[in-house]
């Protein structure tokens, strides 16, 4: 099954391609496993776009899927591992607004950072612009 952060998509009923894309690639994302996988589906048409001609998924765990993954996925940078503090987040934050993105260099507003925190068992999203707001109303 496919959702969005939101609800559950169908190709018929879809959020800017990802069921059909999903469904079209089912072979091979079988590989990731029972269970439920998280990650960001981004690029042309979505959102900022990030300056690409083509949309891609990055998986968000990244000490799982780092090495070997179906080729139909990427996983987001690691921009910190390490014990959770502040500090790092806002060194996380201030590489972004420095360098650009990672995940698409040369791309100069990148939206923000996903932390997972281990001992909670969490993801988290924190953005540069209007963080201070619910992810639904961005």
């Amino acid at each position: 099954m496919t959702a969005s952060r939101t609800r559950w998509i169908t190709p018929e009923d879809d959020n800017f391609g990802f069921a059909k894309w999903a469904h079209a690639n089912r072979e091979e994302l079988l590989q990731l496993g029972p269970g439920s996988h998280f990650g960001e589906w981004w690029g042309q048409g979505i959102q900022r776009g990030y300056g690409l001609k083509e949309r891609r998924f990055s998986l968000f765990n990244t000490s799982r899927w780092s090495e070997a993954r179906p080729s139909c996925c990427g996983v987001v940078p690691i921009l910190y591992q390490g014990p959770f503090y502040t500090s790092a987040l806002s060194m996380a934050i201030e590489l972004l607004e420095q360098n650009g993105s990672q995940a698409s260099p040369g791309f100069p507003k990148p939206e923000g950072i996903t932390i997972y925190h281990t001992a909670g068992g969490h993801y988290y999203k924190k953005t540069l612009e209007k963080d201070e707001k619910h992810k639904g109303e961005l």
